[in-house]
């Protein structure tokens, strides 16, 4: 299922999988001038397609700014030249096998061909700027065009009280920081879209709760006694994901990666 917006002057598509009548997760790609940045789930993908020719969108490139299912399941089936990170080819080529409880939500992607983008490159009369920003996955990066940063999922959530087990929220901190260096209006999320200045507050909301955490661990409280501190009344969305996902996703995830051991 797909719904579409613009938003300033870069035309967004929110796509998701149906389940029991109701998309339970939008992931966002984007186009902007001959780019395309991400290219949604493999649920979505055949659909993408056809949306593409109805639309006549015919991007030079397919940018990509990770390797989860839910931004390259689409690329298989574009008739586009692939760009990414060098450390995303070899999972762009042969993609992990998923849990179950992802291919439910957003299907197993296949194999893909890319080239490796550079730190700046030029595709036709656009200039693309390559930041490597890991935090979310390892191989994460965003990318600046003109005014807009294209995050990926850099920031997934304003609060985040949750994070996949993968995530290394420090990296995440040193991420933002660097990217708020660069001259931007607006960050494009997999999940949201923010102003500059919001992007600043996700960043100083989490150097707080870098600072709770290591205040509460330092004072002896192990990993459980924190999250039940700071998190122990979480929306039902919260505790549902820790439970399908075996704990993938999970309040003691984020916790663990922020607590600085040196």
């Amino acid at each position: 299922m797909f719904k579409s917006f613009q938003h300033d002057d870069v035309f967004v598509v929110s796509c998701g999988n149906k389940i029991g009548g109701k998309v339970l997760y939008w992931a966002n790609l984007y186009f902007y001038r001959n780019i395309m940045v991400d290219s949604g789930c493999s649920h979505t993908a055949k659909e993408l397609r056809s949306f593409l020719l109805e639309r006549n969108l015919k991007p030079e490139a397919l940018l990509i700014t990770h390797y989860h299912e839910d931004h390259i399941g689409g690329a298989s089936v574009l008739e586009l030249p692939v760009y990414a990170g060098e450390k995303t080819i070899p999972l762009l080529e042969n993609p992990p096998e998923i849990p179950d409880y992802r291919k439910i939500v957003w299907g197993q992607p296949e194999g893909v061909s890319a080239k490796t983008i550079e730190g700046r490159m030029n595709f036709g009369e656009v200039e693309v700027l390559t930041i490597e920003t890991p935090g979310h996955s390892f191989d994460h990066v965003c990318f600046l065009i003109d005014d807009k940063l294209f995050m990926g999922d850099l920031v997934g959530s304003r609060k985040p009280i949750i994070c996949m087990r993968e995530e290394n929220y420090l990296e995440v901190i040193q991420s933002l920081e660097k990217i708020l260096k660069l001259d931007f209006r607006y960050a494009y999320g997999g999940a949201l879209i923010l102003s500059k200045e919001e992007v600043e507050e996700n960043l100083r909301y989490l150097l707080e709760l870098k600072a709770k955490v290591n205040e509460l661990y330092s004072s002896g409280l192990e990993v459980e006694e924190i999250v039940e501190r700071l998190f122990g009344k979480p929306p039902q969305k919260v505790l549902l994901m820790e439970n399908v996902s075996g704990k993938e996703w999970a309040r003691e995830n984020l916790v663990r990666s922020l607590i600085e051991l040196n």
